[in-house]
């Protein structure tokens, strides 16, 4: 057997064994915020009550009534870290101004009050039955103020998909409240992604603009949908962004080929002016996965706007496929340092396995006071059906720069095969409206819903999601369900090298993603030639999440590397699943003497590279895996003026060519 072959049987075994060795956080205790309640339950926001975290207030989208409604949902921490109970009503009716409710979202303000958005609207026709209403409350939802809304009067056109943000940086807007969303006008037939602001914290709003319009595409015959799921997002420098999932067109050629993608435009003035809307990046955009849960690649964003060390960063998360041959759905991440003007390549948050048939969607992300971001998202993972779905998280300790291991959240799978005979009973017991279509019997997005919730403040973590744990029993099939706790010491998660990927040992770059706060951190890195870990060739401690170090000593074969980590008073995690690395034999990689960009050709390059190692130690020549340095092009063991003078004649008259050192 060649060592080729002898390289992928061991890393065939390795992978083999990898699945037995995978260690994972406990589970939070899961809480039923709707027990038992008629009709579905779904939708959900969540906030941490900032004046006393031992409170949180949940609002979702509730059909108890028949009809769309919106709940609340108030939770108190009786036992800390223990338990948790809950108390459910709906939105009065003092507080509606019209019968139906839907699309609820929240944020707070600098000041810790509670602000509550939905859409409020009539079942007429979709045109002229529409308002964008609010609520605000100064004591974590005991009391509320309002309904307050953007317009006075509803206009020829369907609102839609509303989603708001207060500015809490302190600055020359702090307390302004932003608020974006889809508008359907009854004609012409296109969207247009709205933005207004309030000064007065949702009391009155400004005449609401068009931040994303439709554009004119001569090869389409007309004006192109600007998009749907905006979001709006306020910067450290108090600059307002809006984020939507809307269209790129490629022309050229005259092919006309749309493409969904990210979009955003931006104001530095409060949002009184904008740029005009960029594209970040095409995303896959409107899908389903099994179980007729419709997605989307809407994007959720958060800002860090605190004064630590990634202070200003922007941060996009979103679904989007991985490309063949996989196509499946994943949770991708982006990050600006610039402000939004560039927008770092796309990173998966999710870190299993790629599979064609396991999906991830409905993700949501939030920062807290340090700028730790926290994710949560829907994962089919767990069911080899990939039919049913869990709850799972992860955690950015460093900016976005990495993600951690992911953290299941739910004790018990969600079963969207349980929502066709709600879907039934819906459409036997509430009754059709004549002006909007629905499908009989569809659960689709209308039914598992569109997004969920996290919040985090300090090192305290509440989220809030659709699931099914208690079954069909009677008229319930999905309730609202709860889980908190604190910020994990996470398991590493293992970067580079990739399983089995050639490494020179003179300057190996092992990396993993960070697992703990990044000035409270330190890691164990351990080095074996067997995949138990029996034989250990390195055992290293070191303070950040990388280690760049000389491993001349081991011979040619597979090894093996783990990490464990550890933190303040969390104290030690346990070791990652091992991944493997490859040493190769010494002569069968030996670069060529003199091609010292590792271009293929010596040339002028090379040569430049040299003059600056010779003359000005500007930088060292790398080694590769060869027993003498690339800079030694005649091999007396030295890389000098000699060496200099042999590739001047080389490249430009055609001298003897360098030697090789692996003879």
């Amino acid at each position: 057997m060649n060592a080729s072959a002898r390289t992928a049987l061991l890393a065939a075994v390795f992978w083999g064994c990898l699945a037995t060795l995978a260690i994972s956080q406990p589970l939070p205790t899961n809480y039923v915020v709707t027990p038992n309640f008629p009709g579905l339950q779904n939708e959900e926001q969540i906030f941490i009550c900032r004046d006393d975290p031992t409170r949180v207030l949940i609002n979702h989208r509730d059909f108890r009534l028949g009809y769309r409604q919106i709940g609340l949902g108030h939770g108190v921490e009786v036992v800390p870290g223990v338990n948790w109970t809950f108390t459910d009503t709906l939105v009065a009716p003092s507080y509606q101004i019209f019968e139906r409710q839907s699309d609820p979202v929240m944020t707070i303000n600098s000041a810790g009050d509670y602000i509550i958005c939905h859409l409020d609207y009539q079942d007429v026709p979709i045109y002229d039955s529409s308002h964008i209403a609010f609520l605000v409350s100064q004591d974590c939802g005991a009391t509320w103020n309002g309904p307050y809304t953007v317009l006075d009067t509803i206009g020829p056109y369907f609102e839609d998909k509303q989603f708001i943000t207060s500015d809490r940086t302190g600055g020359t807007y702090d307390g302004n409240v932003y608020l974006s969303w889809t508008r359907f006008p009854e004609s012409p037939s296109t969207t247009y992604i709205m933005f207004s602001r309030s000064t007065t914290g949702a009391a009155t709003w400004d005449e609401p603009i068009a931040v994303g319009p439709p554009f004119f595409v001569s090869c389409a015959g007309g004006d192109v949908y600007a998009g749907q799921f905006s979001q709006p997002l306020v910067g450290k420098d108090g600059a307002v962004y809006v984020f939507w999932q809307g269209w790129d067109i490629d022309s050229l050629g005259g092919n006309c080929d749309f493409y969904t993608g990210i979009q955003f435009n931006k104001s530095t003035d409060g949002g009184v002016t904008w740029q005009g809307a960029r594209t970040i990046g095409r995303v896959d955009g409107w899908s389903a996965v099994d179980g007729g849960v419709d997605v989307y690649s809407q994007p959720t964003t958060i800002a860090d706007i605190s004064n630590g060390p990634h202070a200003g960063n922007l941060y996009l998360q979103y679904r989007d496929t991985s490309g063949a041959p996989f196509w499946d759905s994943d949770i991708m991440f982006r990050r600006s340092l610039d402000t939004g003007n560039t927008w770092s390549a796309p990173y998966r948050v999710n870190d299993d396995p790629l599979d064609p048939d396991v999906d991830q969607f409905h993700n949501w992300l939030v920062a807290n006071e340090e700028g730790i971001l926290v994710s949560i998202w829907y994962d089919q993972r767990r069911d080899p059906s990939h039919f049913q779905f869990d709850v799972y998280a992860a955690y950015s300790y460093d900016g976005g720069a990495t993600w951690t291991s992911n953290h299941l959240i739910t004790e018990q799978m969600i079963d969207p095969a349980s929502l066709a005979a709600m879907a039934a009973e819906r459409d036997a017991t509430e009754p059709a409206s004549p002006f909007v279509a629905r499908a009989p019997q569809a659960p689709q997005a209308g039914l598992i819903a569109e997004y969920i919730g996290v919040d985090c403040t300090g090192d305290k973590v509440a989220a809030t999601w659709t699931g099914t744990a208690l079954g069909y029993s009677g008229n319930s099939a999905q309730d609202v369900f709860f889980a908190s706790w604190e910020l994990p010491l996470m398991t590493p998660r293992l970067i580079r090298p990739v399983a089995g990927q050639l490494i020179f040992v003179g300057d190996p770059d092992l990396r993993w993603a960070t697992s703990w706060k990044e000035n409270d951190d330190s890691y164990q890195l351990q080095i074996s030639a067997t995949i138990d870990f029996s034989s250990i060739e390195r055992d290293i401690t070191v303070d950040s999440a990388a280690w760049h170090g000389a491993l001349d000593d081991l011979p040619y074969g597979l090894y093996y590397w783990r990490v464990r980590a550890s933190g303040g008073a969390v104290g030690s995690g346990g070791f990652s699943a091992p991944d493997s690395f490859t040493v190769p034999i010494i002569e069968c990689i030996c670069p060529l003497q003199g091609d010292y960009d590792e271009s293929g050709f010596i040339d002028a390059t090379d040569l430049a590279i040299l003059i600056d190692v010779v003359f000005f130690g500007v930088s060292d020549i790398q080694d590769g895996n060869c027993i003498t340095t690339r800079g030694d092009f005649n091999c007396d063991g030295f890389t000098d003026a000699v060496d200099l003078a042999l590739l001047i004649d080389h490249v430009f008259f055609g001298g003897s060519g360098p030697c090789d050192p692996c003879l």
